[in-house]
């Protein structure tokens, strides 16, 4: 509707300077002028409308993760996000254990396990401060065609599943090896959306929810997911 009243105005206005430069002999000049006036206006339309295209949420979306700060979005392990603390809250942190002085951290780097001194959490070559983030990280990346080998697994890999058969088990397109390490997987994707969800009221609680942490606005405590008053 905005389109066509521009292209309107801008014909107006150019048959209103049409009969003005006929009187002033400046006629081809203002109608050129008045016509680029309304092609501009509508190609800023059209970019407007294909803002929604972002090159940069385009390769987050391709990846599972990221944010992107432009357009106030993102992923972590498949989940939709709009809160960028509460991504960087679930993002690790790759490091070389080489380098690493902590002796908690190293140990933890070895066992894909958690420093209780720093109170962060090793798995993939990643330190991490989330045991949600933590519990997701252990899988790794699955393809449903990977998992066609096995019907069980197939089915599995649909319904965030475990496969008796294979002892493996899939959570948001990673596979995880062990009962127990698909059910952390299972409870940690569950809070993390539960996560998401709770950030269009409070993103201090929805990055508590994630950390095993106090929201500082609202004093509330949060312990595998859920507030610890109950």
């Amino acid at each position: 509707m905005a389109k066509c009243f521009i292209v309107r105005g801008s014909l107006a206005m150019c048959e209103r300077h049409e009969r003005i430069g006929y009187e002033n002999g400046d006629f081809s000049m203002m109608r050129r002028m008045m016509l680029t006036v309304g092609t501009v206006a509508i190609a800023a339309m059209s970019s407007s409308a294909f803002a929604g295209d972002c090159a940069g949420c385009a390769k987050i979306a391709k990846a599972g993760d990221g944010f992107c700060t432009g357009c106030g979005k993102g992923q972590a392990f498949g989940v939709q996000l709009t809160s960028q603390k509460l991504h960087a809250a679930l993002a690790g942190e790759k490091v070389d254990a080489a380098t690493v002085k902590c002796p908690g951290c190293k140990a933890a780097l070895a066992t894909e396990g958690k420093c209780e001194h720093c109170k962060s959490f090793a798995a993939e070559g990643k330190m991490f401060h989330s045991p949600v983030a933590h519990a997701l990280a252990k899988g790794k990346p699955y393809t449903a065609e990977q998992a066609g080998h096995c019907p069980s697994c197939a089915k599995g890999f649909k319904e965030n599943g475990f496969c008796s058969s294979c002892d493996t088990g899939f959570v948001a397109g990673r596979i995880f090896e062990g009962k127990e390490s698909h059910d952390a997987a299972a409870a940690a994707y569950k809070t993390l959306n539960s996560a998401a969800e709770a950030c269009k009221k409070c993103e201090g609680c929805a990055t508590a929810m994630v950390t095993d942490g106090k929201c500082e606005p609202c004093k509330t405590e949060f312990k595998d997911g859920k507030s610890t008053k109950g």
